[in-house]
């Protein structure tokens, strides 16, 4: 596409629904392929016992209506009971819908505006008006205004998403959410926001009753909705929640989104007094808003395949709109009967303030698919339309459409008078783009556990019914979704094997904030060929690899490939360690892994002083060469791997025989002369201690190495040295190096000589950063599992897994970085995985773990459905809170009084004697409820701030007891009777507010 083609045009990249029989836009989708009609007979346990003449028994019923995730978006129980469902519902669907375009608002500073209506809230209206408790107080009276208005829709959503654009309620009757979506779209190209949200919602209560039908209505008389239709008689309201993500389209084509559809223009405008009556249509009205968005879209009517109408299926609107539709068109074209035309409420029924967003998403549907739906309960025409002169026909079946240029409009006509027309196209065609091949982490991750495990088994399902790009669900995984702290993560090559690993994903927690240290083994550990592949095939090591080489090269004509291929010697195995540990920290600081220290074993630590910035790259790899070539002139030893602790190794040890390393608790190395090193080999086999003798041909970190020591302390001193910029430990003392060690060419001497203290830096580590998440960057996980034994609780992960040659290369660095994930550390996966960055694809959405709550009319009315389990209006006397033997009853009798009105306020079963107030979920409108309901209780004189000095139940009842016996002298005999008697509980005292 081109700019002049992208200027003004706007992307659908998500969408989000609560229909009849629809949970999601992919189950809508097949009911409306398959001509479901969702809305039927209600069942026979509804059925007034005498309805009224005119009673019409069917609906369109919105499953889970009752229910929440009220944890999920913190909230307390309370406080969602007194919640409009059209509220809950649309704030489900705004995450869902955010999650469908791969948005993360929390980890995205870009501001997404909100755009949505909501019907009026018959759940205030039918359920919540009749508890006089619920308005007993102005801040009672302000929680249930704020969660029944549509005024606060939208901000509602903004708060708890923490989303930052233009936040607007849209009041338009029927037209509300296609108004929505207008004023969305003009926010994105005014650029007041560069996301949009829009939709609309109504869910009516009680849901399973039914309606009386009066002639001349808008209601049909036989519980169907038959548009165009020469039966028509009107439309049966239903219930459903839909939200779209608007984004300009130039932005989401740049940003690789999954477009589901392009926004070509729109208009919204009012009939003004130019029809019959208020409520009804206006022909002049409907026909300047089609035309106004025709010409905003740059289009002829002639190129639209597809119509989705208001279509009431009123004998009134019906042949209006086809007329005003006909003459906006015929300014376009003289053709007949070339446009297929539909109404979705024949299928879903009328749904009020989302009527528009309902209607909006089929169409958008149908120009990705390329397949129109019928339009159901339609046989012959309206005998006032006569569609053979129209532009028009009532598409009656499921229709392909094979157009090259797909392109549908959406009407909605609000009772007032507002119409709002919007016109769409299918997507563009995606550039292709080479993916690059090879494994792939897959992350998920939940609030809670069980929330996480629902979340892999959904993408299991999806991904084994979907041919989706392994690349383009891993990208979206990393990038589209919020991060939790129970996390999940699979590696795979291709989606099946991504379907059966996430069988038995590896599971992990985050840490809020860990601190991640790099550990740098030395040398004894294995290289080999698998250097060279994982060279070849992860740039971000390769490159860092083959600077390594050249440097060395160019330097003193050193073959590193060789040297990591042979490994002859100590000159070339130090050589291709240090180069290939160097080459990994590179690579993984360009995946974002960035660490807060860093760790080395003997080698190692010359690979820390390196990163942190005391020795130059080319400078540090000659030392080591150096180093190597002087230690492989020592004298010859061996080294020895004991099972056992340094401190009850070193006393045993004879003169000839030195510990090197004091590794772990259970671990440490001695080295000396090889004679030396079998006999106590031999010995500690008897004693049942394992060893092992380390394929190395010197005794390092001994006095053996004094000569080579001194020669490599005065090659350091022949070289530029700087202060460390990032944090490592001495293995000389087991502390942080100081910048004047770390520049101490006697220092680098001592450090070949003196034993390599890593147990004593590793506990100093782990005190410093406690759950630390440690990293090996180098072949084998030998420094994290001793590191694992000072703290248990600390997370480690190797970088090569078991070690290079257990395995392909590539795929352990991916599952690494995986595991790094697991633990909470901040990872770049396309970094990771390399190559071009995918398409973001739709995936199954956030697995809420919803839960009924619900206050039921304070009586059964007439077509009230039957009872069911409910959250009770008033909370249940309390439990006494325990106590100490010793404490004051009058106190006890205080909190108990202070914890019942908690209780009743909250929403919450169990209230501590130390639970927090607002960590419980209380805001300050619930605090002045409180104070309210506490006064009624006792005679107090305290301010707000005084009664919530210390918020936790104890600490206010305390205050509350304090007050009462210093008012004493102040209070009526009554009084004080009622107060040492020990008064009734807080429900009998507040009227269960």
């Amino acid at each position: 596409m081109t700019q002049d083609d992208t200027e003004f045009r706007v992307a659908v990249i998500g969408m989000a629904c609560r229909f009849p029989d629809a949970d999601t836009v992919t189950d809508y989708w097949h009911n409306l392929c398959a001509g479901r009609e969702s809305v039927r007979p209600l069942g026979p346990e509804t059925m007034p016992a005498d309805p009224p003449a005119g009673y019409v028994h069917a609906g369109a019923l919105l499953a889970d209506a009752d229910k929440f995730d009220a944890e999920f978006f913190e909230m307390p129980p309370r406080e969602v009971q007194l919640t409009d469902p059209q509220h809950r519902l649309f704030t489900l669907c705004a995450w869902e819908a955010l999650e469908d375009a791969g948005h993360t608002a929390a980890e995205n500073p870009t501001p997404v505006g909100v755009f949505a209506g909501a019907g009026i809230s018959t759940y205030l209206l039918r359920n919540l008006a009749g508890h006089a408790s619920v308005f007993q107080t102005p801040s009672s009276q302000l929680h249930a205004l704020h969660g029944n208005a549509s005024d606060y829709l939208a901000t509602r959503v903004s708060y708890k998403l923490n989303l930052t654009g233009p936040s607007v309620a849209v009041q338009t009757a029927c037209s509300t959410s296609l108004v929505a979506v207008h004023q969305a779209a003009q926010a994105l190209l005014d650029f007041q926001c560069d996301v949009a949200l829009a939709g609309g919602a109504s869910v009516k209560v009680p849901q399973e009753a039914g309606y009386i039908y009066e002639e001349g209505s808008i209601l049909s008389p036989d519980g169907h909705c038959r548009a165009f239709d020469a039966e028509a008689g009107g439309t049966v309201f239903g219930s459903g929640v839909g939200v779209v993500v608007l984004k300009r389209l130039a932005d989401a084509i740049a940003d690789r989104d999954h477009i589901h559809a392009v926004i070509l223009g729109s208009a919204v405008n009012n009939d003004g007094g130019n029809k019959i009556g208020f409520t009804a249509p206006g022909i002049a009205g409907q026909r300047a808003v089609i035309r106004e968005a025709l010409s905003a879209a740059g289009i002829g009517a002639e190129t639209i395949g597809y119509v989705e109408a208001h279509g009431t299926g009123t004998k009134l609107g019906d042949p209006i709109e086809v007329a005003a539709l006909s003459a906006a068109y015929r300014e376009h074209t003289g053709a007949t009967q070339y446009c297929a035309l539909g109404s979705v409420k024949a299928n879903v029924g009328h749904l009020n303030s989302a009527g528009g967003v309902a209607g909006f998403i089929k169409a958008v549907l149908a120009v990705r698919e390329g397949r129109i739906p019928a339009s159901l309960n339609y046989t012959r025409p309206n005998p006032e339309i006569d569609f053979a002169a129209t532009p028009f026909f009532v598409n009656t079946e499921l229709r392909a459409w094979p157009a090259e240029v797909r392109r549908a409009a959406v009407s909605a006509f609000g009772i007032g008078g507002t119409n709002a027309h919007v016109i769409v196209e299918q997507p563009p065609a995606q550039v292709a783009t080479p993916v690059r091949s090879g494994p792939r982490a897959l992350v998920i991750s939940g609030r809670t556990a069980q929330d996480a495990d629902r979340a892999v088994a959904r993408l299991a399902e999806h991904l084994d019914r979907t041919d989706a790009e392994l690349a383009a669900v891993a990208h979206t995984l990393a990038h589209g979704r919020r991060r939790f702290p129970h996390r999940r993560m699979v590696v795979a090559g291709t989606t099946r094997e991504a379907v059966a690993a996430l069988r038995k994903p590896t599971v992990g927690e985050a840490a809020p904030t860990p601190a991640l240290a790099w550990l740098f083994p030395g040398q004894g550990v294995a290289l080999g060929a698998a250097v060279l592949e994982l060279a070849e095939t992860v740039r971000p090591f390769g490159d860092r690899y083959r600077a390594c080489a050249d440097l060395l090269r160019e330097r003193g004509g050193f073959d590193l490939d060789a040297a990591v291929r042979d490994a002859e010697g100590t000159e070339q195995t130090q050589a291709a360690l240090f180069a290939v540990e160097y080459a990994l920290a590179g690579m993984w600081r360009e995946f974002g892994a960035e660490p807060a220290e860093l760790l080395g074993h003997s080698l190692g630590e010359l690979v820390c002083a390196t990163l942190a910035g005391v020795f130059d790259l080319g400078d540090a790899l000659e030392l080591v060469v150096e180093r190597g070539r002087i230690m492989a002139a020592a004298p010859p030893g061996g080294m020895l791997a004991i099972s056992k602790g340094a401190d009850l190794v070193a006393e045993r040890l004879p003169d000839d025989i030195w510990l090197a390393a004091d590794n772990s608790a259970s671990r440490c190395v001695v080295a000396g002369a090889p004679a030396a090193l079998f006999r106590l080999a031999g010995a500690l086999s008897e004693e049942g201690v394992p060893s092992s003798l380390l394929p190395v041909g010197h005794a390092f970190h001994t006095p053996l190495m004094d000569e080579a020591a001194a020669r490599f302390a005065e090659l350091v001193r022949g070289v530029a040295r700087q202060a460390p910029r990032i944090p490592f430990w001495s293995n000389v003392t087991g502390a942080p190096i100081t910048a004047e060690q770390a520049v101490d060419p006697a220092y680098w001497s001592r450090q070949m000589t003196s034993t390599v203290r890593f147990r004593e830096a590793a506990l100093g580590l782990v005190g410093r950063h406690p759950g630390i998440v440690a990293l090996e960057v180098g072949p084998g996980k030998s420094l994290v599992s001793f590191l694992r034994t000072a703290d248990r609780a600390s997370a480690t992960v190797g970088t090569l897994g078991s070690g290079l040659g257990a395995g392909a290369p590539e795929h352990a660095i991916v599952e690494a970085a995986g595991r790094l994930w697991l633990s909470g550390v901040a990872v770049d996966f396309d970094a990771v995985h390399g190559g071009a960055v995918p398409a973001k694809v739709s995936l199954p959405t956030y697995p809420f773990a919803l839960k009924r709550y619900w206050v039921d009319p304070p009586e059964a009315a007439p077509m009230r459905p039957r009872r069911v389990d409910t959250v009770p209006s008033a909370a249940a006397a309390p439990e006494p809170v325990e106590t100490d033997a010793d404490e004051d009853d009058f106190v006890v009798s205080v909190r108990n009084q202070v914890v019942a009105v908690w209780r009743a306020a909250l929403g919450v079963e169990e209230v501590g004697a130390d639970a927090n107030f607002f960590e419980l979920g209380g805001d300050s409108l619930l605090a002045v409820h409180v104070a309210t309901q506490l006064r009624s209780i006792f005679p107090l004189d305290l301010a707000l701030g005084e009664l919530f000095a210390g918020p936790t139940a104890a600490g206010m009842a305390d205050t509350i007891a304090a007050h009462l016996l210093r008012r004493l002298d102040e209070l009526s005999d009554s009084e004080v009777e009622l107060l040492l008697n020990q008064p009734g509980t807080a429900e009998e005292r507040s009227n269960n507010a």
